[in-house]
């Protein structure tokens, strides 16, 4: 791996000029906003603005999919060009799959190899130029992070499917414009043989969206009474629905790969230098500079891993294990953090401070430890698909699905 940049420097010299000139003049008002994370128990309704507002921008340049093609909204540049997005952005503490609340990071790579032509033509665009939000919609209340039981159910019905079912564990606090579904579109039909994607618009009769108020923030319920979806928003065939999903849960598992850092550690060392004990200073306490390390050492490897992954992906040579090794570390760390947060700061970890990142508010990082033990598939998940990569418990390896 070489994260150097290769195209010709004064090219992205010149480029970096004009991003950090044009985000200069667009984060305009975002000092006064204290961003949310992306499982989030705030509603920020400026803050959504804004957010929606700045993806729309992004999105017009082609900033928002910047190696996307550009025939279907992307901004058709390189690698360099995006790691030139990524760390500007990352100075305002946001990154571009977090630019507002929409799945479009997964949905659309996703779209992109296992669409048609007609089909990237006409979802990929709204979604590259940052106009609509996607949800994903896989977890079953009987399911868990087995969703290869997926009981929602698509009968074809001419040039329409009709879908009948529930779905848990999704979402955010404003309704989609789209939901990205994993359907059964062959009840009769064998296990990882009988499913299917369709890309279903959120205004459809018959869907009804419940909030779910959890630990770790809003998510929803959705239920589907008889929708009818146009047949042409099946993606990726009827029945191989399980190739597309390995694609996607590559993706959602790590194997995208980020390049942001973490700002906790910078936040708790200023915390531990003003706040004193006896008069002396939390830092000059070896047993919390030994904790204050730990932290530092293992985001720093998470950081790592995720931009080993970044690197893999668009090289396109996929990581066999990267993802869920990736996934893996990274939540534990994130449990570990909230530990020892609370070893450091007694009960003032759990008094939660909106004058602050919520990413690095200490009383949301020590929430969220064991909430997202859970999100997207277990630790359990994490754990099977890296032995089944490496070649644990099976004659064959499994290999990392291709992505883009």
């Amino acid at each position: 791996m070489d994260f150097n940049l290769q195209a010709d420097s004064r090219e992205i010299s010149v480029f970096r000029k004009e991003v950090q000139e044009w985000l200069q003049e667009n984060m305009r008002g975002a000092e006064e906003l204290r961003w949310s994370a992306t499982w989030s128990t705030r509603e920020n309704e400026e803050e959504y603005g804004f957010r929606r507002k700045l993806a729309r921008k992004l999105g017009g340049r082609g900033w928002l999919f910047p190696m996307f093609p550009v025939e279907y909204g992307g901004g058709g540049l390189a690698i360099d060009h995006q790691l030139v997005l990524e760390s500007e952005l990352d100075r305002y503490g946001i990154s571009l799959a977090a630019v507002f609340y929409t799945l479009a990071r997964i949905v659309a790579p996703v779209i992109l190899k296992w669409g048609t032509e007609e089909q990237k033509r006409n979802f990929l665009p709204p979604m590259l130029r940052g106009e609509v939000s996607v949800w994903q919609v896989l977890t079953e209340p009987q399911g868990g992070s087995d969703i290869a039981t997926c009981r929602t159910k698509a009968i074809r019905d001419g040039d329409h499917y009709v879908v009948n079912g529930q779905k848990v564990m999704v979402g955010y606090h404003h309704p989609p414009d789209f939901l990205w579904t994993l359907v059964c579109t062959d009840p009769s039909g064998p296990r990882h043989e009988n499913l299917g994607w369709l890309y279903i618009p959120g205004n459809s009769d018959g869907i009804t969206i419940q909030p779910m108020r959890l630990m770790m923030g809003i998510k929803n319920a959705v239920f589907f009474d008889n929708v009818r979806v146009p047949a042409f928003n099946l993606v990726g065939g009827e029945n191989n629905g399980w190739s597309v999903a390995n694609t996607h849960l590559e993706l959602e598992h790590g194997g995208e790969g980020r390049v942001g850092a973490d700002p906790l550690v910078e936040r708790v060392v200023e915390y531990c230098r003003e706040t004193r004990v006896a008069a002396t200073p939390l830092l000059e306490d070896t047993s919390v500079r030994d904790m204050i390390a730990d932290m530092m050492i293992e985001l720093h490897v998470v950081h790592l891993f995720a931009r080993r992954n970044f690197w893999h992906r668009y090289v396109r040579e996929p990581h066999p294990y990267g993802g869920a090794q990736f996934r893996y570390y990274q939540r534990m760390v994130r449990l570990r953090n909230g530990e020892r947060l609370q070893q450091i700061m007694g009960y003032h970890a759990l008094v939660p401070d909106l004058t602050v990142n919520e990413v690095v508010d200490f009383e949301y990082v020590v929430r969220s430890g064991p909430g997202m033990l859970h999100g997207g598939g277990t630790l359990d998940t994490d754990r099977l698909v890296f032995a089944r990569r490496v070649g644990l418990g099976r004659p064959t390896k499994e290999k990392a699905p291709e992505t883009i």
